[in-house]
């Protein structure tokens, strides 16, 4: 049965929900008890690459960089690349080049790889 449900939908589903998400971000400090804490983080003392995300999120929608660059520079370095790739996914059938780069192997393999050193450095060098 094929989905009968609008891509755009979708998009505006999620657009709801970041909208929100910003709110809550911007209003409460992650820092506080009231967010979740790292699973990974919490069970064996080590940082995967989303530690500090929360934190980070929310310096950076009070425009403090720096201060979010402490906490998750990949985070706040991935922005980009999460803007081009929903520009790419919502926009796939006016520039289906786009598209494409966007669901490149090469592009899969080289976020992978960064995120693999990202963990690694961040654990051994404690950035």
């Amino acid at each position: 049965m094929k989905n009968t449900v609008p891509k755009k939908v979708y998009y505006a589903l999620g657009a709801v929900i970041a909208f929100f998400g910003i709110i809550v971000y911007s209003a409460l400090d992650p820092a506080s008890n009231l967010f979740p804490r790292c699973p990974v983080n919490m069970l064996t003392g080590l940082k995967c690459p989303g530690c500090g995300s929360q934190r980070a999120l929310h310096q950076l929608l009070h425009l403090n960089i720096v201060k979010a660059m402490e906490y998750n520079a990949l985070m706040v370095f991935s922005i980009p690349l999460l803007a081009f790739l929903l520009f790419a996914n919502f926009f796939g059938d006016k520039w289906p080049k786009v598209y494409a780069a966007s669901r490149s192997p090469m592009l899969s393999r080289a976020v992978l790889i960064v995120i693999l050193a990202w963990t690694v450095l961040r654990n051994v060098f404690s950035i």
